[in-house]
C-alpha cells in the first residue's frame, strides 16, 4: 500500500536511504516500529550531490560485478548506479511494509543527504538512520542524533538485520526522568507488536529511586503485564554493556537526553553492545520522578 500525504496527527517513520547496500536494517527497523505505532513508513532516497560531483573526476573509477578491470566513473554511470539503488530500496521497503501491514511511501530527492533528510521531518516523526555506514564508532552517527530537529519525536539507530519477528527482548532504559513514561510505553508497544519479552533497565543511585522507576513502569504498562527488571547504578556503562550483550535484545528504547545516551562515548559503546535497533525518544519535559 502506498500513500503520499501525511494525515493530521499521523506519526511517520522516515527512513533516509542513500545506497542499496545499507537498506535492509533501517527499513526492517522502521517497519517494526511503524507496526507498533500504527504509523506510516516514509522512504526517502537521496541522490547525493557529492556523488554526482565525484563522477567525471580524473581519479574516479568504478568496478562493476564481473568486470576484470575498473573503468572511468562517468556521470552517466553514476546516474545508472543511483537509479538501480533507488529501485532496490523501493522494492525492499515495499516488501517489508507489506509484511508488517503498514502504510508506506517512497520518493527520491536530489541534494545534500543530511540537509534533505532533516528538512523532510514533520512534527512527531521518527528518523531512522543506519548505524553501520562507517562503523559504530563513526562520529557522523552522533552528529545526526544531536542535530535532529526539535519538533521530531525521536531517532532510531538501526542495528543488525531483523527478521519479521525478532526473538530477543525489547529493553526500556529508564533513568528516572520525565521521559521514562514515553520510553517504557513505546518499548511495551514494540514488544507487543513483535511478541517479545519486555525488560526494564532501571538506572538509579539507590533502591528507593529504583523502586519508584519500577513502580512507574508497572503503572504505565499495567500491573498484569510481565516485566523483567534489571537495576544499574548511574555511570555503570560497563555493566549495561555486559547486560545488553548477555540478553541480545531485539530492540532498545531510551531517552536521547538521558543516561547513558547523553554521553557520546557511552552511546557508541551501547550501540555496539545492543547490536539491534536503538530508539531514542526526545523528551518533551525534563525532571525526575516525584514522590
Amino acid at each position: 500500500m502506498t500513500t503520499s500525504r501525511q494525515q493530521p496527527g499521523q506519526c511517520r517513520i522516515v527512513v533516509g536511504l542513500k545506497t542499496a547496500s545499507d537498506v535492509e536494517s533501517p527499513v526492517s527497523a522502521a517497519a517494526i516500529l511503524a507496526s507498533a505505532l500504527q504509523a506510516e513508513v516514509v522512504g526517502l532516497y537521496i541522490e547525493e550531490d557529492a556523488m554526482m560531483d565525484l563522477a567525471g573526476l580524473p581519479f574516479a573509477c568504478a568496478l562493476s560485478a564481473g568486470a576484470s578491470r575498473p573503468q572511468a566513473l562517468t556521470p552517466e554511470l553514476m546516474k545508472q548506479a543511483i537509479s538501480r539503488g533507488a529501485v532496490t530500496c523501493r522494492q525492499t521497503l515495499s516488501a517489508r511494509a507489506e509484511t508488517s501491514q503498514v502504510k508506506w511511501s517512497f520518493s527520491c530527492k536530489r541534494g545534500d543527504a543530511f540537509e534533505t533528510i532533516q528538512a523532510s521531518l514533520a512534527t512527531g516523526d521518527f528518523l531512522v538512520v543506519p548505524s553501520q555506514r562507517r562503523g559504530f564508532d563513526a562520529h557522523d552517527v552522533m552528529d545526526e542524533l544531536r542535530s535532529i530537529p526539535r519538533h521530531a519525536r525521536g531517532v532510531v539507530v538501526a542495528g543488525k538485520q531483523q527478521g519479521a519477528r525478532p526473538k530477543g527482548p525489547v529493553i526500556a532504559i529508564d533513568d528516572g526522568d520525565a521521559a521514562g513514561n514515553s520510553t517504557v510505553l513505546l518499548a511495551a508497544r514494540i514488544a507487543k507488536a513483535t511478541r517479545a519479552r519486555l525488560m526494564l533497565f532501571a538506572i538509579a543511585s539507590n533502591d528507593r529511586e529504583a523502586d519508584r522507576i519500577i513502580h512507574r513502569a508497572h503503572e504505565t504498562i499495567g500491573p498484569a503485564a510481565e516485566l523483567e527488571v534489571h537495576r544499574f547504578f548511574p555511570g555503570a556503562t560497563r555493566s549495561m554493556l555486559a547486560g545488553l550483550m548477555h540478553v541480545t535484545p531485539s530492540f532498545v528504547v531510551a531517552d536521547l537526553e538521558g543516561e547513558p545516551f547523553s554521553d557520546d562515548a557511552a552511546a557508541l559503546s551501547l550501540f555496539r553492545a545492543a547490536n539491534a535497533p536503538v530508539v531514542l525518544v526526545k523528551p518533551v519535559n525534563t525532571g525526575t520522578i516525584q514522590d
